[in-house]
């Protein structure tokens, strides 16, 4: 589903990425972890051109993303274009939710369907409806992000990305930015969608959705992957970066999102 070879990116001359090479399959749910600044946002980021890597390829669905730059080194009006066919394939669920204030919990599911897919406004308002009901907050349809909690923005914004129907979902720290008690109301969502099939590439520093959920994990620092595999290899093997990565990570405060992942994984 995703193909990444020799990957860079460099911010000036900061090499933020060094040499990425990555394949993942379709229905794969890839957890990356690691400190901060090991890069793990910015791969993300590049994956959907929100940030232009300096060299590198990148496939999505064997297709290539072929894209060009100015000469400020931002991506080209007609490559920006030519690249809505990636928005649309590449989902992206934000740490900060990134709702439109001014538009209603509706407004912002189709405003994507409709202006880049051209689904009519009934089409669109009919699956907004059956997203909503998906993650539970169909009565907070016409209410405005400022009268919803933090976890409930966030599953908006997992029904809006669902809404354009991609073949890829990315969740940047889709749990940071929310109170301990309200994390589990994404999880169990995500966990939903893993099960489901769906193609997931998570950063995120939920170290019990990493072990429990995830296909795979990956380990990043210094721009680098450094740490590949199945969840029960990588933690009962984990290099010494990753063995003082996990002991520096604060000890939960609740314990509602692991217990969370195993009712619902038991449910599957």
């Amino acid at each position: 589903m995703i193909r990444i070879r020799n990957l860079n990116k460099r911010f000036k001359d900061k090499a933020v990425l060094r040499d990425i090479n990555l394949d993942i399959e379709e229905g794969q749910v890839v957890t990356i972890i690691g400190p901060s600044g090991a890069g793990k946002s910015t791969l993300l980021r590049c994956i959907n051109m929100l940030e232009v890597p300096s060299e590198g390829e990148i496939y999505v669905d064997d297709k290539p993303v072929y894209y060009r730059t100015n000469s400020h080194g931002r991506l080209s009006f007609l490559s920006k274009i030519k690249l809505t066919w990636l928005r649309v394939q590449v989902g992206m669920v934000f740490q900060q939710f990134h709702l439109w204030s001014n538009k209603t919990v509706l407004q912002n599911i189709i405003e994507g369907p409709c202006t880049v897919k051209k689904m009519s406004r009934e089409g669109a308002e009919e699956k907004a409806k059956e997203l909503l009901e998906k993650v539970g907050l169909l009565e907070k349809i016409n209410e405005y992000p400022s009268n919803l909690s933090g976890g409930q923005q966030q599953r908006v914004a997992i029904a809006r990305a669902l809404a354009m129907e991609p073949k890829v979902i990315l969740f940047d720290e889709p749990t940071s930015a929310l109170d301990p008690e309200l994390v589990h109301e994404v999880l169990d969502i995500m966990v939903r969608l893993a099960s489901e099939g769906m193609t997931m590439v998570v950063v995120t520093h939920e170290m019990n959705f990493a072990r429990n959920v995830s296909t795979r994990v990956l380990f990043m620092e210094d721009g680098m992957i450094t740490g590949d595999g199945k969840p029960n290899e990588l933690f009962g093997h984990p290099n010494p970066r990753m063995v003082q990565f996990l002991r520096n990570l604060e000890p939960m405060k609740s314990e509602d999102p692991s217990k969370s992942i195993t009712d619902v994984k038991s449910a599957i």
